[in-house]
């Protein structure tokens, strides 16, 4: 089972037990709370992470606006899905416009656990490009004090503060080991006064078994929360400081530890393994910047750091010949460092842009100015990739510019990111077809190009006649790849440049482009009817469905989105209500049958 942390805003009781029975078929444990005053809100935002939050809006009490809005008061990006009990006039459209991301009405089975799983799926993936645009700005920053020579006090100054102004933790300190078990606390940011008084160890006593100590002892992180037995003497004052969980990050170079990065939050198990194994990048590069500074061998260190940096650096001369580089260019492009030497930054040219791209830069970088800008270069195997460049002029002894300093941040995997949550945002995850707000965008577009063009076009409303007992016989992973083979046959029974859309559950819809009533839009809907009912082979067994299709028609039956959705599915039920398996178009004679005479 998954464990799954649900909030509940003014949700009744029996819709509480309904979610968490549904999501528990789907294999997920729910440890949910519920609240029903904006005080109780504030206080469960502020105390623990939310997998998911169900609002139920209380009109003129309980708003879906008081919420959403207490989401952005703490910075939060969870899932927000209003779960309507059906007397509420809010629209999809409405809810997003509000910052909600959908709307699940109470008893809807088909539509729930589908929902969750998308909107969970899009919000790891938009915190994920969050946090990793947040590292490598600070990992950026670290590169920087390096380069430019600040003392031991500077840097770690700088870093403690960044931390807790792009983390939002409640504590940063960076702790130096001394002979004896003490440790000297360098620096500090953010609830500073919970040190007063505090004594840290790095040996065996009682002060040395905490997160600090076995960090530094055993070099490796440590996360504990105030209510671990390690935590004793300091559990009182984490209580006073609103402290609910701690990270020590052990720092050291050849093996050898020189000190500790505690980090102190606010939130209950805020320190998984993917934001530990982040935060580990920090570390390596806070100890390379102390020993620097406590070395004063600035030269050799920025040489040092350079060289080891994650970002690809390299220095050419004024004519653009390269005459050094770290090993993370020769990682990223897939050059050896003998074939990089000597040349000119060209050789990683993708031909993505133009001359004028490159004279603009140019200009400004002869001209002493620093530059920065995103590029795509070709790697040696002819893969591209995308980099954020900054070029920095480098002035000799009589202050001329003679060198420029070139650093790329690869920042490929943020754009495939970015680019897969916009995916998921528009198109339902099991069967990679369009979702509901896609498909409404897509109506919209061809409404305004059939009003241009004094065209028609058809809106299709289906829904699988015995699925649901497929679903709970055959198991939901039969149900799934049942969904996934009718929407296969279902894209191929149109044209490349119609639409299927799934909205959730077992129901579909198809825009048909320039279809009108009559017998070709009678023959595709017997085509689409054929195929869904063909036995669908799911492993051992096979299963067959069919399909209740209504139809509305633009411009006859409305002029809006909304209105033909609504029209295309009151159609569906009077095909179903006729015996299923068949059409009705909607507005015909409801005693003319000629729209049902075809059934399989």
């Amino acid at each position: 089972m998954i464990d799954l942390h649900i909030l509940f805003v003014a949700t009744p009781k029996d819709g509480m037990v309904w979610v968490s029975e549904m999501l528990s078929g789907s294999g997920y444990q729910s440890h949910s709370l519920q609240v029903n005053a904006p005080s109780e809100l504030e206080t469960a935002l502020s105390r623990q992470k939310w997998d998911v939050v169900f609002v139920t809006p209380i009109k003129n009490e309980f708003p879906l606006e008081q919420t959403v809005a207490a989401l952005r008061r703490h910075d939060l990006d969870i899932p927000c899905i209003l779960l309507s009990t059906g007397d509420l006039q809010l629209s999809l459209v409405d809810v997003l416009k509000i910052g909600a991301h959908d709307c699940v009405n109470l008893r809807d089975e088909g539509r729930l656990v589908p929902t969750v799983e998308r909107e969970l799926v899009s919000a790891a993936l938009r915190y994920n490009v969050r946090e990793q645009v947040v590292t490598d700005h600070l990992l950026q920053e670290i590169d920087q004090y390096i380069l430019n020579k600040f003392g031991l006090r500077e840097v770690v100054s700088r870093v403690t503060q960044r931390m807790v102004e792009l983390f939002d933790f409640k504590l940063v300190w960076i702790g130096m080991k001394e002979e004896g078990g003490a440790i000297d606390i360098v620096a500090a940011a953010g609830e500073t006064e919970y040190l007063k008084g505090v004594t840290v160890r790095w040996d065996g006593q009682p002060e040395g078994q905490g997160t600090t100590g076995t960090a530094i002892r055993e070099n490796r992180p440590v996360v504990l929360s105030p209510e671990s037995p390690q935590f004793k003497p300091w559990r009182e004052r984490a209580k006073r400081f609103g402290v609910h969980s701690v990270l020590a990050m052990p720092l050291g170079i050849k093996g050898e530890v020189i000190g500790a990065l505690m980090l102190y939050s606010q939130h209950e198990d805020a320190f998984d393994k993917l934001t530990v194994s982040r935060l580990s990048a920090f570390a390596a590069r806070v100890t390379v910047a102390m020993l620097g500074a406590q070395e004063q061998q600035e030269l050799r260190l920025m040489e040092v750091a350079m060289s080891n940096a994650a970002n690809a650096m390299f220095i050419t001369d004024r004519e653009g010949n390269i005459v050094w580089l770290n090993e993370a260019l020769s990682r990223i492009s897939g050059y050896a460092v003998i074939e990089i030497v000597g040349n000119q930054p060209n050789m990683f040219s993708s031909g993505a842009h133009d001359a004028g791209f490159w004279q603009a830069m140019w200009r400004e970088v002869l001209a002493g100015k620093a530059w920065r800008g995103d590029v795509v270069n070709k790697n040696k195997s002819g893969d591209l990739y995308t980099v954020t460049q900054s070029i920095s002029p480098l002035s000799d002894a009589a202050g001329s510019t003679s060198h420029f300093l070139v650093v790329q941040q690869d920042i490929s995997e943020k754009r495939r990111l970015e680019e897969e949550i916009h995916y998921l945002a528009y198109h339902d995850v099991l069967t990679e077809l369009p979702n509901r707000m896609l498909f409404q965008d897509r109506v919209q577009q061809e409404i305004t190009h059939a009003k241009r063009g004094k065209t028609q076009f058809a809106v299709l409303f289906i829904d699988l006649d015995g699925f649901k007992a497929v679903n709970d016989t055959r198991g939901h992973a039969a149900g799934d790849e049942l969904l996934q083979i009718v929407a296969s046959r279902l894209r191929s029974c149109v044209r490349e440049g119609d639409t299927v859309a799934r909205l959730g559950g077992d129901e579909f819809t198809i825009l048909l482009r320039g279809a009108t009533a009559g017998d070709g839009l009678q023959r595709v809907l017997r085509k689409l009817i054929k195929a869904v009912a063909q036995p669908c082979e799911l492993g051992e067994f096979s299963a067959s469905v069919t399909a209740s299709v209504g139809v509305s028609l633009y411009p006859a039956d409305a002029m809006g989105v909304e209105k033909l959705l609504i029209h295309a599915d009151e159609a569906m039920y009077q095909a179903k209500q006729a015996g299923k398996n068949g059409y009705v178009i909607y507005g015909e004679d409801k005693n003319d049958n000629t729209s049902m005479e075809w059934q399989i």
